[in-house]
């Protein structure tokens, strides 16, 4: 039979490993806590990166992809055309640079051949600026070609 002082010995050892318990997953709480803050400012920080950026989805394809903006055309309806032609990395990037830059009245509708090695701040002059200027020019069909 167990004595008297081996149950206070059982007792404190299980109060201790509760503790030791305790304090691990604590721990494991504070990990998972400091990992999704630095997860967190680790995009926040590539994000304002691209923003404040200019760079070019694929810097080595200089195929023309044809992208349509039709009139009245909203910014997120712009970005989101370019994204899916496949000539911008991140349409969200997009949409911030020409609302932080003030070209969302600018936008001028058209068909436009872009290339994903256009920067973000080349496609922006491209559908923000006249055709007629030195920066692009328009062919036969009417498509708006940038520099590439």
């Amino acid at each position: 039979m167990a004595t008297v002082k081996t149950i206070k010995r059982l007792y404190r050892t299980e109060s201790r490993l509760k503790t030791a318990l305790f304090y691990a997953l604590e721990l494991l709480v504070d990990v998972l806590i400091i990992y999704v803050i630095v997860k967190g400012f680790s995009l926040a920080y590539s994000f304002s990166y691209e923003v404040f950026s200019d760079s070019a989805k694929n810097d080595g394809d200089t195929r023309p992809v044809i992208v349509t903006i039709l009139p009245d055309s909203s910014i997120k309806t712009v970005s989101e055309s370019l994204y899916d032609a496949g000539v911008i990395k991140n349409k969200y990037v997009m949409m911030v640079k020409i609302r932080l830059n003030g070209y969302g009245p600018s936008i001028r509708p058209g068909r436009y051949a872009i290339s994903p090695s256009m920067t973000y701040n080349d496609i922006i002059t491209l559908i923000t600026t006249d055709p007629e200027q030195e920066t692009t020019g328009r062919s036969d069909d009417g498509l708006i070609y940038g520099k590439t």
